[in-house]
């Protein structure tokens, strides 16, 4: 059973605060093993465990029926910029897009690791859905959030949550002679438990965020390893649950739900309605997380039908095809960007661009982007800003009208010429080049 150790601080008179001169005691968490198996006691949760896997089961099976680019993505930046939003660190998905850019200049810290966050969230759901789950593959995916801190180790030093110092924290993490004991633990159960997924990545995740295995980064890995291991069970393969959407919006529950995670109470009846509590919470924001998914949906499919008509004009080896793919990953991009994206040169990068700007899937950059060549999408931009608390930092204009195809003499060809800006007038199924008057 977990427990409360009660630790003794002598007086500091050099401390910053007065608790920290006068000394006192603070308590220190020790977390019970994992479980073989999870008992369902309350009837209610049981029920609560079959609904919410039911539902992520069919989202699941709906994104491997319809495995878009723009849907895992949006799926996958969402629930990453959501997830740092938790910890603090909140910038527009424009600004985080753009810093990865060499190009361009002005972006502050926050970007960059919020970025960091969506870069560790991808590798985490690639690398930890096929491995084993070793002790090196948490520390890859701590790794890659935090690259100025990347230990390949756990902390070696007492860690707590808020405060100046254990004595005013409101959390103290177990010692960090326990932590490595504490991992192998986790991730034997990783490794061998029976439980419903959904079940088992909540309690993964509670139990990580209680050993606090790493100085900084918890939250964001934990959140990382529940997705990691949806997608390892398979429940959740071909895209990312956006918990965090719902858990940012409450997020003194969700701190609430975690704290009531750690009893210490020697009675099992007592562990049982903690866990059964914390797993409540989580799986009723798995429900309204699905939900979240199911709109994430309709929003991608209004973007593919706006761009539509002008895709379908395209030819079918038109460079521009693959700009589109660029900008699905990849909605704010730089001339040298596309550039070295599709492997062409600078000139043909700008004309693609522009002729994009023309029909309206990108826009010029304003704003801090103003005085540099910066495009975006403000069609796929629209849908991350949407999950953004605050009002919109972009907007979604009508697209311009596509110009009709010129028929005289029998159905005509309609692939739109980059240079001219207008379709090519030689018979359906012509050979050679397109061409136009």
């Amino acid at each position: 059973m977990g427990r409360w150790e009660r630790v003794a601080v002598a007086p500091d008179f050099q401390g910053y605060t007065r608790r920290e001169r006068e000394g006192g005691h603070y308590l220190r968490y020790h977390p019970s093993p994992m479980p073989t198996a999870y008992r369902t006691p309350d009837p209610a949760l049981g029920e609560l465990v079959t609904d919410a896997s039911a539902r992520v089961a069919a989202l699941g099976q709906r994104l491997r029926d319809r495995p878009l680019r723009l849907l895992y993505a949006t799926l996958l930046r969402s629930e990453s910029i959501a997830s740092s939003w938790i910890e603090g660190l909140r910038d527009t998905p424009r600004n985080v897009l753009a810093a990865r850019l060499d190009e361009v200049h002005g972006l502050g810290s926050t970007s960059h690791e919020v970025l960091r966050n969506i870069d560790a969230m991808s590798s985490a759901v690639t690398t930890l859905a096929r491995s084993s789950w070793q002790h090196t593959d948490v520390h890859a995916v701590h790794d890659a959030l935090l690259p100025h801190d990347a230990r390949s180790s756990y902390r070696d030093e007492q860690v707590f949550i808020g405060g100046r110092s254990p004595l005013t924290a409101s959390y103290v993490a177990p010692p960090h002679g326990d932590v490595t004991g504490l991992m192998d633990d986790l991730l034997g159960y990783v490794r061998s438990t029976g439980d419903p997924p959904l079940v088992a990545a909540a309690l993964l995740h509670a139990q990580f965020e209680t050993i606090h295995p790493y100085p900084d980064g918890n939250g964001r890995t934990g959140r990382a390893l529940f997705h990691a291991y949806l997608a390892r069970s398979g429940l959740v393969d071909h895209g990312v649950l956006p918990l965090s959407l719902v858990l940012r919006d409450d997020t003194q529950g969700y701190v609430d739900a975690l704290t009531g995670f750690r009893s210490g109470s020697a009675a099992t009846s007592e562990v049982d309605a903690a866990r059964g509590a914390y797993l409540t919470y989580m799986l009723n924001a798995v429900v309204d997380a699905a939900q979240i998914a199911d709109a994430t949906f309709a929003g991608v499919d209004d973007v593919l039908a706006r761009w539509g008509p002008y895709v379908g004009r395209l030819r079918a080896d038109s460079s521009i095809h693959r700009l589109l793919d660029v900008l699905v990953e990849q909605p704010v991009v730089t001339p040298g960007y596309v550039m070295d994206a599709l492997g062409v040169t600078r000139t043909t990068a700008s004309n693609s661009l522009v002729e994009l700007e023309r029909v309206g899937i990108v826009q010029r950059a304003g704003g801090r982007f103003r005085r540099q060549v910066v495009y975006q999408a403000n069609d796929v931009l629209a849908i991350l800003d949407r999950h953004v608390p605050g009002p919109p930092t972009v907007t979604v204009n009508p697209m311009p009208p596509v110009a009709p195809v010129r028929r005289y003499g029998g159905a005509r060809c309609g692939a739109l010429l980059s240079r001219k800006g207008v379709p090519c007038t030689r018979t359906a199924g012509h050979p050679g080049p397109c061409r136009a008057p």
